[in-house]
């Protein structure tokens, strides 16, 4: 078990059991999953290896076989997926006229802004309807918990830029606080979910300026750690917050501010699908969360 508890472990990938068998690990229903084999072919070369292949000689495979199993495993996640998104497509009629009504809104920004240049009304009104939309889609996940956390993860995320476009959506309720949002780091890519994944640094930011100190800024980094990629948001706050509870559903950040505990509940949901991990580290006056996702590539 602490072979495969191993945190060396990369995604997709064939490794040797002590004993001698060939194992792949993937992904399925938010758990890993490892299948092993008596490969034949091709092998580590191992005496172990060998050892196993001559006691069981009518059950050898070769990787491919085991490759099999685990593209089963896949096809029926992204079918339950899919089902799974396709039921969360019916929404109450109300809603999806606030969604229809909200489009309208941004459609109407954009095109003023190309017409007239981009004026801090302008930018303020289409900030706030993007604004707007990242709660919709934050009730929508909230109604459907168990949609969100099977949303296909075929597409990639850059964290980068999505930090810096959500740096751009909140800046507007920064200044209001005299709070700069400062974003650093490389441009990492994962692999992810287009819809879901925002809501992590959109709520992340937003807490960091809801709750930070006014007049100090809100530094965003993203940075590579070995085969992992890391987002981290830190503030400076008054606030007292529990590193642990901080993550339940309903559990406010903190007394005497706006908010209904959902927030960092939702960011944990989204992380854990998107097979990572956040935390958070509190002391000294400063907030740091820190986001630990498996990384895909870092690009110019």
């Amino acid at each position: 078990m602490q072979h495969y508890r191993s945190p060396t472990w990369r995604h997709d990938e064939f490794r040797q059991c002590p004993f001698g068998f060939t194992t792949r690990n993937f992904h399925y229903a938010g758990k890993v999953w490892f299948v092993s084999g008596v490969v034949a072919h091709p092998r580590f070369n191992t005496a172990n290896e060998r050892a196993l292949a001559k006691k069981f000689p009518a059950s050898r495979v070769n990787r491919a076989s085991v490759d099999a199993v685990a593209r089963v495993a896949t096809a029926v996640e992204n079918a339950r997926a899919n089902a799974i998104a396709e039921g969360a497509q019916v929404l109450p009629q109300a809603f999806h006229e606030l969604r229809k009504l909200n489009g309208t809104i941004m459609q109407h920004s954009e095109r003023a802004i190309g017409e007239f240049g981009d004026s801090r009304s302008l930018l303020s009104i289409q900030g706030a309807a993007e604004l707007m939309r990242n709660n919709f889609d934050i009730l929508e996940a909230l109604s459907n918990i168990e949609g969100m956390r099977s949303l296909p993860r075929d597409g990639t995320v850059n964290l980068f830029d999505l930090a810096f476009k959500m740096k751009r959506v909140y800046q507007e309720r920064a200044a209001s606080r005299s709070i700069s949002i400062n974003v650093n780091g490389v441009r990492a890519i994962i692999k992810g979910s287009q819809k879901s994944f925002p809501l992590v640094p959109a709520v992340l930011i937003e807490n960091a300026i809801k709750y930070g100190t006014a007049y100090e800024p809100v530094l965003v980094d993203i940075s590579k750690k070995g085969t992992r990629a890391q987002l981290i948001v830190e503030n400076k706050s008054v606030h007292t917050i529990d590193s642990h509870q901080c993550f339940e559903r309903g559990v406010r950040f903190a007394n005497g501010v706006e908010g209904a505990g959902f927030g960092l509940f939702l960011a944990k949901e989204v992380v854990a699908a998107h097979y990572g991990f956040i935390t958070c580290e509190a002391g000294n006056g400063v907030v740091r969360m820190v986001v630990d996702l498996p990384l895909k590539d870092v690009i110019p």
